[in-house]
């Protein structure tokens, strides 16, 4: 068990793997809402909690939302909903995509884009493209995974050595 990668496991492992990580970007691409799935809420900042991957708020007409910083590279959308206690903003947001947390009650509903007296702090398509740069770290390291797997998989079939147990050895027909 100690080289379990370097054997046919570890090849079959790998390219089970590149396929998951490809298969998961296509899941996180198809997943991304349009903008006619989008939903807008209206409101003054009442509440918000910043965590290390996301800002969750609360706007005064009882939405509760969260805006990942996987969508906002730069901060400014963040940035402008740390100081929303001040003037009302507009937050368009995707129903289907919830998540709870333990810090407070009720479900969070996945904030895209962030607008301040009518004006986007960032456009939908800029936040999809910062989603994409994201996601495109799975489809690389699936790509590598499934080439590497495969290679593995191709070797192992042509090599002269038998498959057993042992280094190749085979088992002694002797008790100990």
């Amino acid at each position: 068990m100690k080289d379990w990668f370097a054997g046919e496991r570890g090849a079959y492992f790998f390219l089970l793997l590149g396929i998951g990580l490809i298969a998961l970007f296509g899941v996180l691409e198809f997943r991304f809402p349009t903008a006619a799935q989008l939903e807008t809420a209206r409101g003054r900042v009442l509440w918000q909690q910043e965590t290390r991957g996301a800002l969750y708020f609360i706007l005064s007409d009882k939405q509760q939302l969260v805006l990942y910083t996987k969508g906002d590279r730069d901060g400014r959308q963040r940035q402008s909903l740390r100081d929303a206690e001040l003037y009302p903003v507009n937050v368009q947001f995707y129903r289907q995509q919830k998540a709870g947390i333990s810090f407070a009650p009720g479900e969070f509903y996945t904030a895209y884009v962030v607008a301040v007296g009518g004006k986007e702090v960032v456009s939908l398509d800029q936040v999809r493209s910062a989603y994409r740069r994201d996601n495109l770290t799975a489809l690389v390291l699936g790509i590598f995974a499934t080439l590497a797997g495969g290679w593995r998989v191709r070797m192992l079939k042509f090599s002269p050595r038998p498959r057993r147990a042992g280094g190749g050895r085979p088992a002694s027909r002797r008790s100990r």
